[in-house]
């Protein structure tokens, strides 16, 4: 789905370096500011497979699901939901990689874009 500046996407296997990344690079104050226990972190292998498991699983039977977000056809972040009841729920996080694409705006629009896979595939 796109607005044309903005689109977003199913997970592929080339994100999951993005992913690992920016989890694996990521400042440990601006982590603990989001609540995240980084002794829990997965090991860069970890999130590999992890995130292999989510693109091979059919969507009735994901722990999680990712949409990448996009600007201008450039992978900048990603929704995605965890704690899954397929058909009935799951819990939404949202991640911008770089600073420098925050506090754009973007939020809202990205997800209005990301909503649709969520209900849809998940049936929520």
């Amino acid at each position: 789905m796109s607005n044309s500046f903005l689109s977003v996407r199913e997970l592929q296997e080339s994100d999951i370096e993005l992913i690992a990344n920016y989890w694996l690079g990521a400042d440990q104050v601006f982590l603990q500011g989001m609540g995240v226990d980084t002794t829990k972190m997965p090991a860069r292998n970890e999130w590999k497979e992890m995130l292999t498991d989510q693109i091979n699983t059919p969507p009735d039977q994901k722990k999680s699901y990712c949409i990448i977000w996009q600007v201008a056809g450039k992978p900048v972040g990603h929704c995605n939901v965890n704690k899954i009841i397929f058909g009935q729920e799951a819990y939404m996080h949202l991640h911008l990689w770089q600073p420098d694409v925050r506090n754009k705006g973007y939020g809202v629009p990205f997800i209005k874009l990301t909503l649709p896979y969520f209900f849809q595939n998940l049936k929520l």
